[in-house]
């Protein structure tokens, strides 16, 4: 029930759900038994205490009935959705400042780290990781971005020149964030050769060619589309730049409007990319004993994208494409 539907009942009405709920749990009163057969002195007995009980049992639920009015009233807190975006984002603030010193090719992630969390908390990380202010960085898929992902653009030191295209309009104000938002396909561009210095393809491209009725009516179901939009990115990425794509990973699924990818064919895409730059391919996964950890592809050639609960992917594959001079 929403705050504007709990707001709209009057008090008496409030007082009458919650005695519903009340004695639906068997709190409202306390019949004896059906059937049940005394003395006449032994009945009068059981009557008074009955009577007892019953006003004693009367006066209590009258005071969990104020009680539960008084909670139906009052201010919802926050939402879970809201608590887990800003969870994500303290997660991320925490962690980019610890020394990487050997990225790409190796993360560091802290013990527990986006425990219960989903792949968004590993792939902003690496996001902060590879921004450098200044530069020119496309972001790809934009339009429905998380707030958590919008928070980690609203951080970034500055100068920033950050671009966003998407398919489909964006839900919120781009301009607060973006230098510019385009509405294109990143197939097809548009864009100059050789312009952004960093391309980040979060958690989009396993929606490419899929049903993506969900979110704008102009889309393709072509499975081909993934490595047309990579070979496109390559083109508009300058030499030495980089892209990052991620995915989720692990067994493979096809689920209609997004794919959990698995070795067999992240290889087939990276076929694309491979003469023309240096890749590094990151694993992770996620336990709820652990958090997310660094894996190994093997490991999680078994694991589906529900697998975990934690609101997202069980596994993640992140790879760093960097482009050759």
């Amino acid at each position: 029930m929403s705050r504007k539907q709990c707001r709209s009942f009057s008090a008496e009405q409030k007082v009458a759900i919650a005695g519903v709920q009340l004695e639906h749990h068997g709190l409202a009163h306390a019949p004896l038994a059906h059937g049940t057969r005394f003395s006449s002195k032994r009945k009068k007995e059981v009557m008074t205490r009955s009577n007892i009980t019953r006003e004693t049992r009367r006066a209590s639920l009258e005071r969990r009935l104020l009680d539960v009015a008084r909670f139906v009233s009052r201010p919802f807190r926050t939402s879970g959705a809201a608590q887990l975006q800003r969870n994500i984002t303290r997660e991320v603030k925490r962690i980019a400042e610890v020394n990487q010193a050997d990225f790409p090719p190796h993360v560091v992630l802290p013990e527990n780290f986006g425990r219960a969390m989903p792949e968004r908390v590993v792939e902003l990380l690496l996001a902060r990781l590879l921004y450098e202010p200044g530069t020119k960085v496309l972001d790809v898929g934009h339009a429905n971005a998380m707030q958590c992902h919008l928070d980690l653009i609203k951080a970034l030191p500055s100068p920033r020149d950050i671009t966003g295209i998407d398919i489909a309009e964006p839900g919120y104000d781009a301009s607060a964030y973006y230098r510019d938002s385009i509405l294109g396909d990143i197939a097809d561009t548009g864009v100059e050769s050789n312009w952004f210095h960093t391309i980040w393809c979060i958690s989009a491209l396993e929606h490419f060619g899929m049903d993506n009725s969900g979110y704008t009516g102009e889309f393709s179901m072509d499975s081909s589309l993934p490595a047309v939009a990579l070979r496109e990115m390559l083109r508009i990425l300058k030499p030495e730049g980089q892209i990052l794509v991620t995915v989720p990973f692990g067994r493979y699924e096809d689920n209609e409007w997004f794919i959990n990818y698995d070795s067999e064919h992240l290889q087939s895409l990276l076929k694309v990319a491979r003469p023309q730059s240096t890749i590094h391919e990151l694993y992770f996964r996620h336990t709820f004993g652990s958090g997310w950890t660094p894996a190994a592809a093997e490991e999680l050639r078994y694991v589906g994208y529900s697998d975990q609960a934690n609101h997202g992917a069980g596994a993640l594959a992140a790879v760093i494409i960097v482009k050759n001079k």
